[in-house]
């Protein structure tokens, strides 16, 4: 079994996002009663932000992870995704891009693609590639 981390900034983004949409549907809701709260409210986002994060309350105590073994993968590239398990028998196919791994699933059809930049130590992604390659068909 071998573990890869996955970047923290990179896995915190929809969630940066998703503070930065709150914060502007919150400002134009609020602009014409309240104009100083309209320019504290991103602030304050940034600041609850960090908090959080360092308190690793709610979603900042999840941990984001690509974990392969001799059964499959499982995975979470994420903080608002579940983690996910593929067995390497469901796997029909593999094709290595310049940016991305994409599996083909061969009862569906469907393609899974894992993004490379996510892994933190760019090291990793040589080990990754090889484990993958000893474990599924190469398109």
């Amino acid at each position: 079994m071998h573990i890869f981390k996955i970047d923290r900034a990179k896995s915190e983004a929809p969630l940066i996002a998703a503070f930065a949409i709150f914060g502007l549907f919150v400002s134009i809701a609020f602009y014409p009663k309240i104009y100083w709260y309209s320019f504290l409210i991103f602030p304050l986002l940034a600041g609850s932000y960090l908090l959080l994060k360092k308190l690793k309350l709610g979603l900042f105590s999840k941990q984001c992870f690509l974990i392969l073994d001799d059964e499959g993968m499982r995975y979470c590239f994420n903080l608002f995704q579940q983690a996910k398990s593929i067995q390497w028998s469901q796997i029909e196919k593999v094709n290595h891009q310049l940016y991305e791994i994409n599996f083909k699933l061969a009862l569906s059809g469907e393609i899974i693609s894992f993004q490379k930049s996510y892994l933190d130590n760019p090291d990793d992604l040589d080990k990754l590639v090889e484990m993958i390659n000893s474990k599924c068909a190469i398109m």
